[in-house]
């Protein structure tokens, strides 16, 4: 297999990826009520391939501190997911539980990545449930794993894990509502290249050649 495969996906690929991404991320915003217990509204994502200096831009530069969170695939579908929780978004998230002013990551205790962890774990649970029912698979998660570094450094992992990937990414942006405030969540779903495969395969499409 070719790196860079990502880039060589025919529109009918994209359409299904863009189709798992919209499903995902309704599901994702509807566990995240729950969570909350509030209402929670999502934007249609955006959903595209991207590379890792767009995606360094697109959090405020490769230097932007950040939380990531990652969780990885097992099962029928194997891969990794990594939520990047930007502290607008991180620290909303914790108030709504108990007031704390947080204005800075390095602020944030235990405690408040506790928080953004189990919401990690509550809106992945529900992503990857999706694409479980639509392609008939058995996909297991495993617990999030959270680190708070720059953008550069959370996006590494994936890329220095997955070779395969040329610096590419099908990368999920969403737009929520919750507490009148919005705040964008970025997903960042990876599938090797044969579960890449066995997920079109489950669709009747041709698999990655």
């Amino acid at each position: 297999m070719e790196a860079n495969f990502l880039q060589r996906l025919d529109p009918m690929q994209l359409s299904v990826l863009t189709e798992i991404g919209n499903i995902g991320s309704g599901n994702a915003a509807t566990a995240l009520a729950g969570f909350l217990n509030t209402v929670v509204d999502i934007e249609i994502p955006n959903i595209g391939i991207m590379d890792m200096n767009t995606l360094s831009q697109y959090f405020g530069g490769p230097d932007q501190p950040v939380l990531g969170l990652t969780l990885d695939l097992e099962g029928d579908l194997k891969g990794l997911m990594l939520h990047i929780v930007e502290p607008a978004f991180a620290s909303h998230l914790i108030n709504t539980f108990y007031p704390k002013d947080l204005t800075e990551l390095s602020a944030f205790d235990e405690m408040d990545i506790s928080v953004v962890r189990e919401m990690g774990n509550i809106t992945t649970a529900a992503y990857i449930n999706a694409i479980a029912r639509m392609t008939n698979k058995f996909i297991n998660i495993t617990p999030p794993t959270d680190f708070i570094d720059t953008v550069a450094s959370v996006l590494d992992r994936p890329f220095s894990l997955y070779k395969d990937l040329d610096h590419q990414v099908l990368f999920i942006d969403e737009k929520l509502r919750f507490a009148d405030t919005e705040f964008r969540s970025a997903m960042i779903l990876i599938l090797e290249v044969q579960s890449m495969s066995d997920l079109f395969l489950s669709f009747g499409m041709e698999p990655i050649r």
